[in-house]
């Protein structure tokens, strides 16, 4: 699946397997079933899709023991994406596991691609776990394939650095890798927006405040064309590097901007994080507009 080329228009499209095979059992198919799961998680978040995501993923998994290349391919994206639905509903151990199938369907297949992504995934599962050692490990293990296509090579090096950037004294190389990754060109819109919100995310960590802030607020402009659940989850932490640089003011104007956005979208990943910027917020609870704005938050919270 060319899955760093999907498009919103995806989950509008009906797919016909070919008559000569189950469904499952079509490449063609199964690779479409992995753009939809991927359109309806950017557009609603990945609690909404669990439940469809573990049915398509254990009707692919007889694909591991076949001879049918292609198939296997596509399952791989198939069981990656499904790691990506688990990995936003918070359900790691699983994202982890799912993953791990994804790569061994990718192995089998032979496809570059497909085995770069599935590092990726595995190495995206473990940073948000902040298990940065684990996510740079998977991280290099794919930077290591050769023969990358640019898009795979540049997500690759961003889940490097962001790993290191999880890592005491390991800073001065995450900025390094990051820096690398973004000199990827021609990604499409949602790419470049999660791209460079998980820039600026690592560069917060690394306490960064101002190019965070900005990297963040592109971030947050580029989403809003393309994805609910990154505008939602870049939108949060624009609120959280506003509060770490002692800015309340802007900090209640994003809080109330996300307020109006997160019912969008179901994210277990991003209601945590919504949760933990409204505790944060409570620092500042007197000033006016931030009472206001935290009202507004918590309604959103406790809905």
């Amino acid at each position: 699946m060319r899955r760093r080329e999907f498009v919103a228009t995806a989950a509008s499209i009906t797919f016909v397997p070919s008559p000569k095979v189950g469904p499952y059992q079509d490449p063609g198919y199964v690779r479409h079933l992995a753009e939809r799961l991927a359109h309806d998680r950017y557009q609603q978040g990945g609690t909404p899709v669990v439940a469809t995501a573990l049915r398509h993923l254990r009707k692919v998994g007889p694909a591991v023991g076949g001879s049918d290349r292609a198939l296997q391919e596509a399952s791989s994206d198939l069981a990656g994406e499904a790691a990506r639905v688990l990995y936003d509903s918070r359900r790691y151990p699983a994202a982890e596991r799912t993953g791990a199938f994804a790569l061994e369907l990718a192995r089998r297949s032979g496809s570059i691609r497909a085995q770069a992504d599935a590092y990726s995934t595995l190495s995206r599962v473990n940073i948000d776990q902040r298990r940065g050692d684990r996510g740079a490990m998977y991280a290099r293990r794919g930077l290591r394939l050769g023969d990358l296509p640019p898009a795979r090579e540049a997500w690759l090096r961003l889940r490097l650095g962001r790993s290191l950037a999880l890592l005491p004294g390991r800073e001065r190389a995450a900025r390094e890798v990051l820096e690398e990754a973004l000199t990827a060109h021609g990604l499409p819109a949602y790419e470049t927006a999660d791209m460079l919100g998980n820039v600026g995310v690592a560069l917060l960590g690394m306490r960064e405040y101002d190019v965070a802030r900005a990297t963040i607020a592109e971030a947050v402009r580029l989403s809003a064309q393309c994805s609910a659940l990154l505008a939602v989850a870049y939108q949060a932490w624009e609120v959280e590097a506003a509060l770490r640089s002692d800015d309340p003011s802007l900090a209640a104007v994003r809080m109330t901007a996300l307020a109006r956005i997160a019912p969008l979208v179901s994210s277990a990943r991003v209601t945590t994080h919504i949760e933990s910027v409204y505790r944060m917020s409570g620092r500042w609870a007197g000033v006016p507009e931030m009472h206001d704005a935290r009202e507004q938050l918590h309604s959103v919270i406790r809905g």
